[in-house]
């Protein structure tokens, strides 16, 4: 029996009055209304995770804090990331570094796809760096992507960003890609289960 794949829209700041929300709730608005996916938008901030200070490497999975607990079981249900990500001196935020450097197994086999944003790169060094991570925790990083630019440039007087058709039409693509890519490897990681199971 088909069920859609489950797709985490991950924000990848939690400073205070961030840019990252708009972009983070603009793909979200998009996402929600394709009836495709189950999507939820995770704030990082919400999710209270300190720098990393479990006593044992992700691979024990031998988790002693509760917000580690909740984070692996958020990250565990998924099917698929989009992260939305600054980027900070040629690279990628520290809290989401730290966020994906808390667990292993559970980012393992699933798809990831990147909304970025920044200075004149928007974003493409700290996504180039996410690309190496995720290779790292046996994720696939699709390559569609979507770069904002001096993101400041094009927001109006209310400091809100002026999304356009080819916002849009970049943002389907990335979500076309994920949502296959989500079913397929989902398929593909129960069958790995069954086979480690013989």
């Amino acid at each position: 029996m088909y069920s859609m794949p489950k797709i985490k829209i991950i924000t990848g700041s939690v400073r205070p009055n961030r840019f990252n929300d708009q972009p983070s709730n603009w793909i979200y608005d998009i996402a929600t209304k394709r009836k495709d996916a189950e999507y939820e938008l995770v704030n990082l901030a919400e999710m209270n995770l300190p720098f990393l200070d479990e006593p044992k490497s992700p691979k024990a999975r031998e988790y002693t804090k509760d917000n580690t607990k909740a984070w692996s079981e958020k990250v565990e249900a998924s099917d698929g990331f989009l992260f939305v990500t600054p980027e900070y001196n040629h690279s990628v935020s520290p809290a989401l570094k730290n966020a994906l450097d808390f667990l292993y197994y559970e980012w393992n086999h699933k798809p990831a796809s990147f909304i970025s944003y920044g200075a004149e790169a928007g974003g493409a060094r700290s996504v180039e760096h996410l690309r190496a991570v995720c290779g790292e925790l046996k994720m696939y990083d699709l390559r569609e992507q979507l770069i904002l630019p001096n993101y400041w440039e094009n927001q109006n007087e209310s400091g809100e960003y002026q999304f356009n058709e080819k916002h849009e039409e970049a943002a389907n693509r990335i979500l076309d890609e994920l949502v296959f890519w989500s079913t397929e490897m989902k398929s593909a990681r129960e069958k790995m289960t069954v086979a480690v199971k013989k």
